[in-house]
This record gives structure tokens, C-alpha cells and sequence, in this order.
């Protein structure tokens, strides 16, 4: 039968045809189709083509008996029965005649497709191909009957694909539907509809699968929303990141962590993938991409989490790499990791902040998540990555002028994080990622060698930081390092050291590298340029500490910088045996010999750097020494009975008439005691140690340098300032060469005296007679430094300036300082008191080592390290420092009711010992933060065992008691007793420590409700004191509580102190704080409020944006889940403490506004801030009507009061304070115009009458700028009140009082009179002259608004008139309290035509 079916049809005998088909059962044809399907008896597509064309559409039989080959064939597609061919021609062929199906057919088919969906019968997605053209064949229908309805092609479709997309999709056929939609076609609301059920579905397949669904999606994104395809993606992927973290190896067993994290690896691959998929469709499709950069730039103002979660950061670094894109989105990127950093640093300072807008995601963690992820084969990221952070290191990083950086702080802050975590990004890269090591490489090269006037500190720490993680990596780029020294001798000395720190690891590591460096080294010592001979020194000084000859002490003495064998592999070159290393280092000493006949710089460099050699590399100590003895003698007068005994003639140099230092004497003398003293420590060690050694015996050169400084002691305590050629009569002036040389020879032998201080009390060891040589040397020191202070003030004084010459940098070491200073203050052993007392009874000597201390002090304070010998050993500065800290304090503690017949002297050194307390804790906080609880030990030996124990946050609220207990002493002593200066020191501690302390814990409370009761109580007349108090209380309260109240509870007692403008109004005198008085309210407290207030009006800018922004984001979504309710009521709550917060700060002004302010620089000040509070409720007022716009919001009854109080307590007292601040400047110009006449020859009196009136002028000139713009910014604030009441319906303007200050006034009468004044006009000038002077008078016996009124009134001057006059000056000078500004006569020519 089936042969003449196919017969028939080639015969196209199509009457025939159908007859058959007639005769035969329907279950015969599709056993027929399925015999030649399934089973191999035919060709199927033959077959079905003849049944098809033998069942015609227009016949009933027919038109079932097609519909039954329909579903037959369909059912076979779905079990994927078939081949790919025959089915792919089975589908193409029902595609073609699916045309001639008529509607009730087309239905049957398509619910047979939705069926199977909702069993989850379908294998296969071939029979899907067909469905698209079902339901464009289903919406070509005019009419469809449907459930007792008719319905058109168009809604019957949409029912269709409706009931599809609500049924629940089987995992396997997901991404055959996915697939099946890009055909069909869609409106836009079906799109959507379709696009979010594919993106539900995501969560219900296996990882494998969804590469494959999001490549179906991204071509569905084709048709429309591209946006939500996008954020849809995104926001599955990153929730997946959070719920697939791996867990704590302690939390899981070996199997299940196992389990996890290759969960985790498969996820990490997939997600590589889909950001593939991704990047291509991008490169594709131009439009996902602006898509993609619209979504980045809608999350920037309050999703900061959502842009920096690792799978979108990911993406957008892999979207970077299209050009088009680039910029765009390392823009965003950027501005997003500072503006997270900014705002995590605004919520920690700000409790009210923190309150409203919850903490944002962790960035760093974020961003170095995502470098881990790209482990998995994200090789699309990774330039992204390396590109992103140079862009934060060049952006952020420090900036200074000609390679100069400010470094009086350490940096903190936003843009130091920002730079900070681009290297970190570079550094993790460079760990992870073999393919961009030689980029970063060649990249920080090039800006180390580029940046010549930038500088470069960050990227060599980064250099650094790369070198000791994969040294042996780096080796193999050692032609670009050798590069890299062909460029050193040009780079700025701080640059060359800073690089070759950062790559003295690899020196170890190969032979030929350090071959090529000493020659670079070389070359550079016999360079013209200073800067290359400097270079030169300290290279080679590296090149000694590092390279240590064997035999010495064991590292502990002297430790190198050493490499972790389990990251190098160090080859049979990198061993080094100590003779090589021995001829080397005697090749470096031999090449540095010649640096001491070179410039005082260069030699003052050796001198610092062999010290350290010496303690790095021990076996150098003999020609160390012996190099400093050959040097010495050229200065060193050998005869015992010769004074002075140094020759300092020959350590200067004459050039014409400038004279300057050749040979900085002092501190080659310095350097020869700091190496004899470390030679005798090596020698006493290795006694202890049982080394008996040649070498362990003096050698000649340290025992002639000991007989030299021995001899020096002595002498020098004998010789007076005449030995020198430097008593009272000698010229100190800098002025003349002769003044210079004094000068030169002056500190010289200054320095002198200190070390031979320090050598003597090292050697003597606490004998009696060493201490009394000591004194001697310390009062020849003070006689000479007596002297050139004085000469210093005289000059100084002839010149009519003041002595600014600081003294000179001490060369006590700090650890001689130290130990001194525990010897006068802490020295409790009997046989050292008799030896120490002559030291202790002498003021000035204390006031010079202390003085001496905090110079030391104040240098680390400012760059971290300080001069002299181990001032660059950042772990040995912090022992010394928290020994002294120690020590100043109790010295402090001791003295400090002490009675004492040099009261103020001694006052002088308690104060000096608080200074220095302060800023020791000021570093410690700052640079050596994880160390505090360390430093806090050291405070008392006794408690050190006790305090141990004790937890960071009870040590500090510890010694925060302590201060307290000292600071009332002084508050609650008599009154003659009070130093206010130990206080504020005092209080500046208590300070520092308690932003050390959590702010929500109980010690932090107890300090702020103490500082609080001061201010409440304490009548304090010093105004530094006053003012770091209310600040301490005021910074302390925004950490804890909202600070308006307080704030306005300042703003009372400010206006009850300086009384009102209105002068009819009488203020009562009672005030909340004791501390504000009628001398410290202005400017001092002023200050300090409106600086707060400004805080407060920023922070609340800040969270009107960021709820703004979250309100417009959240609409949409928050409407379609159901939550509108929850987010309304908490968005109600936001607005209702903005709204309060605000009005709190209203009050404030009022008080403010309406108080007699200084004229000057306070007025100007507070109508800068009452400018910028109308600008902030303005935002408000704006954030309203965008809700109205977006119809997601309305009015609160909190605002209706909140716009009430502006007008009734803020607007009409605004206009009277400016009334009041130009009725004050026409009054002091008035005052200056109305002085006498000066004679013309008395010209210097001349000068001061024209200085005196220049304040009143250039105030007068600042309110031409601040009035119009405060006038400006509350028409403003009144223009979107008028659109929020046409939106809301509410009047909010019913309790503004219209405005009448504007850049002009309109005068009536002055408009009434101008006829009379132009006819005036007409007559010649002498009777214009006579009116001028006629109202010149009548404006000084009348009031200031007659005298307004006749100005304005009157003609305009002769061009001829005499300016010189000051009367007629004074009349022509602009009076902003007058009826026209300096714009009048534009303003009356407006005033007319609005009349």
C-alpha cells in the first residue's frame, strides 16, 4: 500500500490520492509513517510529503487525517526517535504545509506543545523548531472559537505562550524553549513576560547547562530588553557567588570540603564562560554593551555592592577591553571604588549616617575575590585587571612637585586606599597570572624611569613587594633590570635608593646582575652630577650591608635581609663564599675612599651609611676604622697642649665671596663614636659568647681613635669660644662671608660638644667624673648656643623681623637620648645617684635633652624617621619611643604638684614633657597602630605583668582615667597655679586615645559624658583649651548621637553672649555651657559650630542623594514583588529624621542669624553656611517632587512643619541680618571717609589712612558675592516649594513672606521724584555741584534710609569731579544697606518697568 501511496503521488494523481487514503484507517498511515521512520523501510519525508498532499485542507476526512500526521510526527520529534537529517527534513517539510492548517487544527498542535512542556515528555528540541511557526500561523488567524469564545489570532497566541510561560518547565527542555522563542514573534510585554520566565529557570539547571541558556538568552536580548537580560544574568551569578563561598576548613570533613570546593572550581568555570559568551555577544551587538554601561552607571549612586561584586566587576574589567567601552567603564569603576571608600569613611564618623544608610559592601574584599576567581581560566579579565590597577596607582597615588612628596602625615585616607588597593590588584595578578608578569614588569619600570617630576615611592613599594614574592620570576626579565640601571643614575637619589632596595633580593640571586650593577655604581662616583655621585654612594653602601663577609657575629647581631628558601630556587651561582665576598667589600671600601674628597653632601652620606655597614657586616670594623682615622687626622691637632684641638680652617671653602662647608667635621666625629662604640659591643658579645679570635683584640686603628677621642674630651672641656675665634665680639651675621664662616664653625663646634656628650657617657658608664665631664661639655655648649641665639635675635631685630633661625639638627643618637633620660628620671640604683644628681640639679641640661628629644620626636612625626644612627629602624624607633613616652610621663606625674623654687623653669619642662608625650602618642596611633597596646605596657614596669592580661580597649580606658585624674589637678588647682598649656597637652592625649575605642563602648560613653560635664561647668579664658574641648565634645558626639541639639544648644549661648542685632531685645545671660563666654562665643565657638554645622548639612546632602537614588531604583522592582508597603513605610521613617534633623538645625540659625556677629570675616562665614542650608532643604524640596514625578511618594506631615519653621524662624531674619551687616559696613565706611584731610608731604600717614579704610572695602567687596548668592539661593528654595504645592495640593508658601533684598531694590518715592530730578539734571554743573554737597550734608544729620532715598534720587556725577576728596569718595562708594546696590541705576530702570 505505502508503494502505491508514494505511486500515486509521483504521479500527481491526486484524486486517486485521496481516495486511497480515504479507504485506509488513520492508525494504518501512521504505522506506515512509523515503519519508514523508525525502522528503516523508506524514506519517511517521501511518505509524509504524499500523505500531506493527498489529505487536502479544504476536505474534513482530510484536514484530520493531517492534523493526525501532525501529532504523530510531532510525538516522534519529542521521544528523539529519528536522526538529526531525517528529522531536520521531517521539520522543514511540516513547516512548509503547516500554512494550510486551518485555526481549530493550529490550536490542537499548540496545546499539544504546552502539554508536553507541563509533562516534561520532550527529549528532544527539533520538535520545538516548528512550534515558532505554529503561533505565527495561529496570529494570522482572524478568528479562533475558544472556550465558548472567539478570540483573534493575535490573543489566542498570547493565551497560548501565557499558559506556556506559567507552567513549570522540565530542566531539560529549558533551553530548547529558551531557543524556540527567538522565532517566535513577540510584542514587547510578551518579550518581557518570556525573558523573565528563561531568567527564573536559571536557577533550577545544573551548572553545565547554563552557559548554553545564557547564550540563548544574550540572542534573545536581540529582539528587546536588553537591559533586564543583563541584570538578570548578573544578579543569579553573583547570588550564587554569596550561597557558594567555600567554608571553613574547620566547619566541614575532609569529604564534604572536598566536595565543596570542586562545586566551587565548577562554578568559577562556568561563570569564565558566560563572561565569554557575554563579551562576545557585546562585541556583536554594540547596544547590550550601552546597556550594560547604563546598568553600571544607574547602581554607581547607591549599589556601589552590586558594580563591585565579583562576577559583575569581572564582566565589566572583561567589556573593557572593547576600545568603545573602555573608558567608560574604567571611569565608573574608578569613581566607584573611591566613592565607596569616601562614604565608608563618612558612616564611621558619623553615628546618624550609620543609622540611615547600613554599611555598603567590603570593595577591597570584592575586588581581590575576584582576582582569586580568575584563577580559572579568566585569561579575558586579567588585562582588565593589570590595566585597572596602574589606572588606581597613576590616579591615586602621592602627589608632589618635581618628585617631592608631602609626608608630614602618614597617608591616610580615600585616595591612599584607592592607590594602595591597585597595587594590591597588581600584586595578587602578578602571584596568579604567568601571561602579564613581563607587562607589570616593563609598566612600573617605565613610570619608576617616565615620572621624573612625580612621585614614584608607591610603585617601587609595589616593585618591592613583587620582588620578594617571585624572585626567581623576575630573574627571568633580567635584561629589563639591567635596563633599568642604565636609567638609575638619572633618577632623583630618593628614586635610585627606593630601586635598588626593591631589588637587592635579586643580587643574591644572580652573579652577573650584581656585576652589572657595581659597574653602573662605578661609573656613576665619577659622574659631574651630584645627584649621580650620591647614587653611586648609596648603592654601594647597599652592596655592603647585604653582602656580609663570613666569621662575624651570628645574625642575630648582625642579620641580613634573608629569602625564604621555599620560594627561590637558588642556583650554584647565588652561593657565595666569604673570601669572594671579602674581596668585594674591600673593592667597594676602596672605591668609596675617593667619596672623601669629594662634596660635603657626599661625604656626609658616607659617613651616615658606614655605621650601618658596620653593624650589618661586622668584619668590615678594622678598615672602617681605619679609613675614619685617616680622615680624622687631617683635622686633629696632635698636641696635647694645643687648643683648640680640631683644625677647622681647612672644613670650608672659599669660591669667590660665598664661603661654604667641605668636610662636615662633627659628623665624621660622630660617626668614628658611634663605630667605637659598636666595635666594643661586637667585642664584648663575642667574649660572652666564647670566641676567642685575633680579631677580638683592638686593633691599632680603634685603639689610636679611642687615645684621639679621649684627648678630644678633655681639650675640648678646656677650650674657650676665643680658642675658636667665636666670643661675644665676633660677626654671626649671614650677610658677609665673614658672618657665614663664624656661622659655619659655630655649629660645628656646637655638634662637636654633643658628641663627645654622648661618647662620654657611653664610655664612663655612669661614672662620677664621666657625668662631671659631661656637664662641663654641656656648659661650654650652652655658653657658645647662648651666644649665637643672641646674635641671630640682634640681627634680626636690626632688620625690624624676628629671629627665625631654627637650631641646628642634633647629632645625639636616639638611643643616647633614651638612655640619658631614664638615667635623670627613672635611675633608682644608689651607686649612680651620687654621679647623676649634678645632672639632675642642672635645668638647662635637662631642658637641652629634652628639647633634643622632642627634635627627634618631630622628625619621625614628619617623615617617619629621624637623623642619627638607627633612625631609619622603624621596630628599634618604637622601643625607644615607648621608653620615653614612658618617661615624660613620669617625670611629668612626679613634678607635677611638686613645689619648686624655679616654678616657672620647671614649668617649662613639665610642659615640654606633655608636648612631647603628645606627639609620641600621635606616632604610635598613626604609624604604628597594631603596636598600641604594646606601647600602653611600657607606661609602668610594675603593672606590665597586669596589663598583659588585659584586653586593648580596658588599657586604653586605663591611662585615658589616668590623664583625667591629671587634667583636674590642673583645672581644680588655685587659679595662679593653672597651666592651661599642660592641659590642653593633656586633653589632646585623652583625644587621640579615645578614637581608639568603640564607639558603642562603655568607657567611650564615660569619656564623652566627662568631657561633656567639663564644658557644662569649667569657665576657662584660654581659648585654645575652650575650643580643643568643644571640638573633642562635638567630634565624640557624632559618633554616638545626633549632634544638632548640641549644636544648637551652642547657637543659644553664642546669641545670649553677643546679644541681639535688634538692640531693643534683651537676651537673658544664662547659658548652657559654662565654657561659652562673652570673649571665647566669637570667633572662636562661632567657628567651631558653623565648621560642624557644615558637617552635619553635608552628611544630610549626602543621605538625601543616596535615599533618592535607592527610591528611584527600588520603584519598579519594589511594586512587582509586593514589598512597596515595606520600603514606603521605612522611606517615611528616613524622610521623618532628615525632616527633624533639619528643623534641629533651623533653630540653630535662627539663634545665629539674629546675634551680634562680628563684622568681617564671621558674617561672612555664616552667610556662606545659611547659603548652603537653603541649598540643602532645596534637595529636599527637589527629592519631593521627583516622588511626585514617579508618583512612589507624598508629602509628610514632618516637612509641612519642617517648610513652616524655615519661613517664620530663618527667611525674614535672614533679610534682617543683612540690613544689619551693611547698616555695619556704610557705618565703617562712613567712619574711614569722614577722617581729615592728610597733609600731601606726611605720605607715610597718608599710607596708613588708605590701609585703614582698605578692610571696610574689601568686606564691602566679599557681600557683593555672598548676599546675592544667599538671596539667590532662597528664591531658589521658594521657586520648587511653589511646583512641590501645584503637585501635592498643599500650600507651602503660606508662610513665606515674599522677599524684598534682590541685587536691587525698588524705591517708590524715588520713582515719583525722577521727573523732578531730570529736570534738575538740565542745569549747568556748578548748581549740580551745590545739590551734591547740599545732600552730602543731609545724609550726615539724617537717618540711613533718608540718606539712601537722596542718593538714589539724585543725578549722576560730573565726570569732571574731584575723586580725591574723601567726602565725595564716600558718597560714590557702592552702600549695599541702600535702596539700590551697585547695579542702582539698572535696577531703577527695572523698577520702572515693572511698575
Amino acid at each position: 500500500m505505502d508503494k502505491k501511496i508514494l505511486q500515486l503521488s509521483e504521479e500527481n494523481d491526486i484524486s486517486s490520492l485521496i481516495k486511497t487514503l480515504n479507504a485506509m484507517e488513520e492508525k494504518e498511515v501512521t504505522k506506515m509513517i512509523e515503519n519508514k521512520a523508525l525502522r528503516g523501510k523508506g524514506d519517511p519525508i517521501t511518505f509524509v510529503r504524499a500523505i500531506l498532499n493527498g489529505s487536502p485542507p479544504d476536505d474534513t476526512v482530510c484536514v484530520s487525517r493531517r492534523l493526525e500526521v501532525y501529532k504523530f510526527c510531532i510525538n516522534m520529534l519529542q521521544k528523539n526517535e529519528m536522526n538529526n537529517k531525517q528529522a531536520s527534513d521531517l521539520v522543514g517539510l511540516l513547516m512548509l504545509e503547516a500554512d494550510s492548517l486551518p485555526g481549530p487544527s493550529i490550536g490542537e498542535l499548540t496545546f499539544l506543545y504546552v502539554d508536553a512542556v507541563k509533562n516534561g515528555s520532550t527529549q528532544c528540541g527539533k520538535a520545538f523548531e516548528l512550534f515558532p511557526k505554529l503561533l505565527s500561523a495561529m496570529a494570522c488567524q482572524e478568528n479562533i472559537l475558544y472556550g465558548g469564545s472567539h478570540l483573534s489570532g493575535a490573543e489566542y497566541k498570547s493565551h497560548i505562550l501565557n499558559t506556556l510561560c506559567s507552567c513549570k518547565w522540565d530542566a531539560k527542555c529549558v533551553i530548547y524553549l529558551a531557543a524556540m522563542f527567538r522565532d517566535v514573534p513577540l510584542t514587547s510585554d510578551e518579550l518581557k513576560f518570556v525573558i523573565e520566565k528563561v531568567l527564573r529557570q536559571l536557577k533550577e539547571l545544573d551548572l553545565q547547562d547554563l552557559p548554553a541558556l545564557v547564550y540563548q538568552l544574550l540572542l534573545l536580548s536581540s529582539k528587546g530588553h536588553k537591559r533586564k537580560v543583563l541584570e538578570g544574568i548578573v544578579s543569579h551569578f553573583v547570588e550564587m557567588d554569596k550561597t557558594h563561598k567555600p567554608s571553613h576548613q574547620q566547619e566541614c570533613s575532609e569529604d564534604l570540603l572536598d566536595d565543596e570546593m570542586s562545586h566551587v572550581e565548577t562554578l568559577r568555570h562556568t561563570e569564565g564562560t558566560i563572561i565569554l559568551h557575554i563579551s562576545f555577544a557585546v562585541k556583536q551587538d554594540q547596544e547590550l554593551g550601552k546597556e550594560f554601561v547604563k546598568t553600571l552607571k544607574g547602581n554607581q549612586q547607591n549599589s556601589a555592592g552590586k558594580i563591585m561584586a565579583p562576577f559583575n566587576f569581572a564582566l565589566a574589567l572583561s567589556l573593557s577591553r572593547i576600545h568603545r567601552f573602555e573608558d567608560q567603564i574604567f571611569d565608573i569603576l574608578k569613581s566607584t571604588i573611591l566613592k565607596s571608600l569616601k562614604d565608608t569613611a563618612r558612616q564611621s564618623q558619623s553615628f546618624w549616617v550609620r543609622e540611615l544608610v547600613p554599611e555598603s559592601c567590603d570593595i577591597r574584599s570584592c575586588v581581590l575575590e575576584t582576582v582569586q576567581n580568575s584563577k580559572y581560566g579568566w585569561d579575558h579579565v586579567v588585562q582588565g585587571m593589570v590595566q585597572l590597577g596602574f589606572l588606581l596607582m597613576d590616579t591615586f597615588g602621592p602627589k608632589g612637585a618635581f618628585g617631592k612628596v608631602d609626608v608630614t602625615t602618614p597617608q591616610v585616607g580615600p585616595n591612599y586606599e584607592s592607590c594602595k588597593l591597585g597595587a594590591e590588584i597588581l600584586l595578587n595578578t602578578f602571584k596568579a597570572h604567568e601571561m602579564v608578569r613581563s607587562e607589570i614588569l616593563e609598566q612600573i619600570f617605565n613610570r619608576v624611569v617616565t615620572k621624573a617630576t612625580s612621585p614614584v615611592s608607591h610603585f617601587l613599594r609595589l616593585l618591592g613587594d613583587t620582588v620578594y614574592a617571585a624572585p626567581q620570576l623576575i630573574l627571568e626579565s633580567t635584561i629589563k633590570v639591567r635596563e633599568m640601571f642604565d636609567y638609575l643614575s638619572y633618577l632623583s637619589p630618593m628614586a635610585a635608593e627606593g630601586l635598588l632596595t626593591a631589588i637587592q633580593p635579586l643580587l643574591k640571586l644572580s652573579v652577573s646582575l650584581r656585576d652589572s650593577l657595581i659597574l653602573v655604581l662605578r661609573k656613576s662616583m665619577f659622574s659631574r652630577q651630584l645627584d649621580a655621585r650620591k647614587i653611586g654612594v648609596s648603592g654601594f653602601l647597599m652592596i655592603l650591608k647585604h653582602f656580609r663577609v663570613l666569621g662575624g657575629l651570628p645574625s642575630s647581631q648582625a642579620s641580613q635581609a634573608a629569602i625564604s628558601s621555599s620560594q627561590v630556587q637558588v642556583d650554584i651561582h647565588a652561593r657565595y663564599n666569604p673570601s669572594s665576598n671579602e674581596a668585594l667589600c674591600l673593592e667597594i671600601l676602596g672605591n668609596l675612599r675617593r667619596c672623601l674628597t669629594q662634596q660635603a653632601d657626599i661625604r656626609l652620606l658616607l659617613y651616615q651609611g658606614l655605621f650601618d655597614v658596620l653593624c650589618k657586616n661586622t668584619q668590615l670594623q678594622t678598615a672602617i676604622l681605619e679609613i675614619l682615622l685617616a680622615q680624622l687626622k687631617k683635622y686633629y691637632e696632635s698636641g696635647e697642649n694645643i687648643n683648640p684641638p680640631l683644625k677647622l680652617e681647612p672644613c670650608i671653602q672659599a669660591q669667590g665671596d660665598q664661603v661654604y662647608l667641605c668636610e662636615p667635621l662633627a659628623h665624621l666625629l660622630c660617626c668614628v663614636q658611634l663605630c667605637l662604640d659598636k666595635v666594643r659591643d661586637i667585642q664584648v658579645k663575642q667574649r660572652e659568647n666564647g670566641i676567642d679570635d685575633d680579631d677580638n683584640e683592638p686593633s691599632s686603628a680603634q685603639t689610636e681613635l679611642e687615645d684621639m677621642m679621649e684627648s678630644l674630651i678633655q681639650r675640648m672641656i678646656d677650650s674657650e669660644m676665643e680658642d675658636f675665634e667665636l666670643d661675644k665680639s665676633a660677626d654671626f651675621s649671614l650677610a658677609n662671608s665673614v658672618g657665614v664662616k663664624n656661622n659655619i664653625f659655630a655649629i660645628l663646634v656646637l655638634s662637636t660638644y654633643e658628641v663627645l656628650m654622648e661618647f662620654t657617657f657611653t664610655v664612663r658608664q655612669y661614672n662620677e667624673s664621666g657625668c662631671q665631664q659631661v656637664l662641663r661639655l654641656f656648659e661650654n655648649y650652652h655658653k657658645l648656643s647662648d651666644v649665637l641665639k643672641e646674635k641671630v635675635a640682634a640681627a634680626a631685630g636690626k632688620k625690624g623681623g624676628k629671629a627665625s633661625a631654627k637650631a641646628p639638627h642634633s647629632l645625639l643618637s636616639v638611643s643616647f637620648v633614651t638612655a640619658i633620660l631614664q638615667a635623670l628620671v627613672s635611675d633608682k640604683v644608689p651607686s649612680h645617684q651620687s654621679s647623676l644628681e649634678p645632672l639632675r640639679q642642672n635645668v638647662d641640661f635637662m631642658k637641652y635633652i629634652l628639647s633634643v628629644a622632642q627634635q627627634k620626636i618631630s622628625q619621625v612625626q614628619e617623615k617617619g624617621e629621624c637623623d642619627g644612627a638607627e633612625g631609619q629602624n622603624k621596630t628599634k624607633l618604637f622601643k625607644y619611643f615607648s621608653t620615653l613616652g614612658n618617661l615624660l610621663l613620669t617625670y611629668y606625674t612626679k613634678n607635677q604638684k611638686k613645689e619648686d623654687a624655679k616654678g616657672s623653669r620647671t614649668k617649662q619642662l613639665l610642659t615640654q614633657c606633655l608636648e612631647g608625650l603628645a606627639s609620641v602618642v600621635n606616632i604610635v596611633i598613626s604609624r604604628y597602630t597594631e603596636n598600641i597596646c604594646q606601647f600602653l605596657n611600657e607606661e609602668n614596669d610594675q603593672e606590665a605583668e597586669e596589663n598583659m592580661e588585659r584586653s586593648k580597649e580596658d588599657l586604653i580606658n586605663h591611662h585615658i582615667k589616668k590623664f583625667q585624674k591629671l587634667v583636674m589637678n590642673i583645672l581644680t588647682a588655685d587659679e595662679d597655679d593653672q597651666n592651661l598649656k599642660e592641659a590642653s597637652c593633656l586633653l589632646n592625649i585623652i583625644s587621640m586615645l579615645v578614637c581608639q575605642l568603640p564607639a558603642n563602648s562603655p568607657s567611650y560613653e564615660q569619656v564623652h559624658q566627662w568631657v561633656h560635664k567639663l564644658c557644662l561647668e569649667q569657665t576657662i579664658d584660654d581659648l585654645s583649651m575652650c575650643k580643643l574641648l568643644l571640638s573633642t565634645l562635638l567630634s565624640m558626639t557624632q559618633k554616638v548621637r545626633s549632634t544638632p541639639t548640641l549644636l544648637r544648644d551652642l547657637s543659644q549661648d553664642i546669641h545670649a553672649q553677643l546679644g541681639d542685632i535688634d538692640q531693643e531685645i534683651v537676651i537673658e545671660g544664662k547659658t548652657h555651657f559654662a565654657l561659652v563666654t562673652s570673649r571665647s562665643a566669637a570667633p572662636t565657638v562661632l567657628l567651631l559650630v558653623v565648621h560642624h554645622i557644615d558637617q552635619e548639612l553635608d552628611n544630610t546632602e549626602w543621605v538625601i542623594s543616596h535615599i533618592k537614588a535607592d527610591t528611584l531604583a527600588t520603584s519598579d522592582s519594589s511594586s512587582s514583588t509586593g514589598d512597596e508597603h515595606v520600603d514606603l513605610t521605612q522611606r517615611e521613617d528616613y524622610e521623618k529624621s532628615i525632616c527633624t534633623r533639619l528643623g534641629i538645625l533651623i533653630t540653630a540659625f535662627h539663634e545665629l542669624v539674629q546675634s551680634t556677629i562680628p563684622i568681617g570675616n564671621c558674617t561672612d562665614i555664616l552667610l556662606k553656611l545659611v547659603t548652603r542650608l537653603y541649598g540643602t532643604v532645596t534637595s529636599l524640596v527637589k527629592y519631593y517632587v521627583t516622588l511626585y514625578a514617579h508618583r512612589c511618594g507624598h508629602l509628610s506631615a514632618r516637612f509641612e512643619k519642617l517648610v513652616k519653621l524655615s519661613g517664620t524662624h530663618l527667611t525674614q531674619y535672614c533679610y534682617a541680618l543683612i540690613n544689619y551687616i551693611q547698616a555695619s559696613e556704610t557705618e565703617q565706611l562712613q567712619q574711614a571717609a569722614d577722617k581729615p584731610k592728610k597733609k600731601k608731604d606726611d605720605k607715610k600717614k597718608d599710607k596708613k589712612g588708605s590701609a585703614a579704610s582698605n578692610p571696610a572695602k574689601s568686606n564691602v567687596m566679599k557681600q557683593t558675592r555672598t548676599i546675592p548668592n544667599l538671596i539667590f539661593a532662597i528664591e531658589q528654595y521658594e521657586r520648587y516649594l511653589i511646583q512641590l504645592s501645584k503637585k501635592s495640593k498643599v500650600d507651602l508658601m503660606e508662610h513665606m513672606k515674599l522677599s524684598t533684598s534682590r541685587d536691587f531694590r525698588i524705591n517708590v518715592a524715588a520713582l515719583e521724584n525722577m521727573d523732578g530730578d531730570t529736570s534738575e539734571d538740565s542745569q549747568g554743573s556748578e548748581e549740580e555741584e551745590e545739590v551734591l554737597e547740599a545732600r552730602a550734608d543731609s545724609h550726615n544729620e539724617a537717618g540711613s534710609d533718608s540718606d539712601e532715598e537722596d542718593r538714589e534720587n539724585k543725578a549722576p556725577p560730573n565726570k569732571k569731579a574731584r575723586l580725591d576728596e574723601p567726602e565725595k569718595a564716600a558718597e560714590n562708594a557702592p552702600k549695599k544697606n541702600g535702596n539700590l546696590s551697585s547695579r542702582s541705576r539698572l535696577g531703577t530702570k527695572a523698577g520702572k518697568t515693572h511698575e
